[in-house]
């Protein structure tokens, strides 16, 4: 694989306190969502509004977690990255993986080619790879 050679040590620095940043942003939202739904829990519903109400905002509750922890796994394997001198590389074709992309997205695992090419048509011999980060959300929601 090869390393970006772009990448010295004061930025590798700045995507890390990025990513720790952002890690630590999402787990206090997973933390927040896991309170409100056992407090929805403990109000008890008391008529079938109130129960249409709890299923809802538990619902979008669960959706927005599941988001941020798909996120938080990729954050954590960003940073798995920058430790093994991966980082800024395509996991599928292995070339570098453009800094603006990174700036916008630290996590993203994939340079725009090949994640186009993965939204388009799909990556054929590259699925367990992506299994994790292919959520073309993923880089519109961080």
């Amino acid at each position: 694989m090869k390393t970006n050679p772009s990448f010295d040590k004061p930025l590798l620095l700045h995507f890390a306190n990025a990513l720790r940043e952002r890690r630590r942003q999402l787990q206090h939202l997973i933390e927040n969502a896991g309170k409100e739904v056992r407090e929805l829990a403990d109000a008890g519903p008391c008529d079938a509004i109130d129960v249409s109400c709890f299923s809802s905002s538990k619902e979008s509750l669960f959706l927005h977690s599941s988001q941020n922890r798909r996120q938080l796994r990729m954050i954590e394997m960003a940073l798995e990255r920058i430790q093994d001198g991966t980082f800024g590389t395509c996991e599928v074709c292995d070339d570098l993986i453009g800094i603006k992309r990174l700036q916008a997205a630290p996590w993203d695992r994939l340079c725009i080619e090949c994640q186009t090419r993965l939204e388009c048509h799909g990556l054929p011999d590259s699925v367990s790879l992506l299994s994790e980060s292919s959520d073309p959300q993923s880089t519109v929601n961080g």
